[in-house]
């Protein structure tokens, strides 16, 4: 939890609550959203490949990648080799909500952050199916040729959100 709380001060300095679906000066906000769902529809099948380069096409260079309780991924090698490492576990799966629960794109259009959910399944040692859900923030940057890319993904089961409530 601590660590979320630099990553919320750092977006609400950047300006990123801009509201989505209006135009900004010259950036359409609207567009700008409909492209990162775009890019969050094509993902799952670059996935679907098998293919650990085609999978990572999302991924900026720089990205980081937090969860409960593991090691902070750093750059898109260390996210490769984790995205392989899954690959490899038995009867593993990562699936995404269909659409993220709410995007705010910056003013100026470079940066965007969005919420989700995620469930990751995988096998125990006795084939028994174990499913996680995740909560998520994600931030979004433009690369230099303009297209949407994941910088930073913090993730943390929702279940500990909800056991913390009662």
């Amino acid at each position: 939890m601590k660590q979320l709380l630099p990553i919320l001060l750092l977006l609400s300095f950047c300006g990123c609550g801009s509201q989505s679906g209006h135009k900004n000066g010259d950036v359409d906000l609207e567009a700008e959203e409909e492209l990162i769902l775009k890019t969050w529809e094509d993902w799952p099948e670059k996935v679907k490949s098998g293919n650990i380069d085609t999978a990572s096409f999302y991924w900026a260079d720089d990205a980081m990648l937090m969860a409960q309780g593991q090691p902070t991924m750093k750059g898109k090698d260390q996210i490769k080799k984790l995205m392989s490492f899954m690959q490899k576990m038995p009867g593993f799966k990562m699936t995404w909500d269909e659409k993220p629960t709410d995007i705010q794109i910056s003013a100026d259009g470079q940066m965007a952050y969005l919420f989700a959910k995620n469930e990751l399944t995988r096998a125990d040692s006795a084939g028994k199916e174990i499913k996680v859900v995740n909560q998520a923030l994600q931030i979004w940057k433009k690369d230099k040729d303009g297209n949407w890319k994941v910088a930073v993904v913090v993730m943390y089961p929702k279940i500990a959100i909800q056991s913390m409530l009662n």
